[in-house]
């Protein structure tokens, strides 16, 4: 009898603990380190985002984000990628009219921000890595994911990322 209760009672801690800690319909994703994101990447920029549109599929049953960002100065490009002054990006999610698609862990992007992203390439526009992992805002001189807790100097951030960069040129 014991036994059952102690069960019971992990049982029960467990269901109230999870209750809390997981927010409902969460997605989990796991954390990409600098490597992985910056191996991950066919571009690494800064840029401006200059322009962000919302609108649905030809079939009208999903709606999607392209956010134009004005390019100032590339970490990353593969040679099969022009270095151009401005990208755009299509995500999934947005608003239309009155009508709106929320997608968990994508990044969000406001006008006149200064960004440094991790983009793939998916012709002829791009995608975030990492989703929100691969967007960062620039203030200050200092390059800042929130919803990762991170903040670093963006000269340093640059200094790491050529490094892993370099590295990897070498072992090739």
């Amino acid at each position: 009898m014991m036994k059952i209760y102690s069960i019971l009672h992990s049982v029960l801690i467990f269901l109230l603990l999870t209750e809390f800690i997981a927010a409902p319909g969460s997605a989990l994703m796991v954390k990409k380190s600098l490597e992985e994101l910056t191996s991950g990447a066919d571009s690494i920029l800064i840029g401006e985002v200059k322009k962000i549109e919302s609108q649905w599929n030809e079939e009208k049953t999903l709606i999607y984000t392209y956010v134009t960002i004005s390019v100032s100065q590339y970490t990353k490009t593969l040679s099969s990628v022009k270095q151009v002054q401005e990208i755009i990006i299509k995500m999934p999610g947005g608003e239309v009219g009155d009508i709106g698609l929320k997608v968990s862990d994508t990044p969000q992007f406001r006008e006149g921000e200064e960004v440094f992203l991790f983009l793939r390439k998916k012709l002829p526009l791009f995608s975030v890595a990492g989703l929100f992992q691969g967007k960062y805002t620039i203030e200050e001189g200092r390059v800042k994911n929130g919803i990762l807790g991170l903040e670093v100097p963006l000269d340093s951030f640059i200094s790491q990322i050529k490094g892993i960069l370099e590295k990897v040129k070498r072992s090739q």
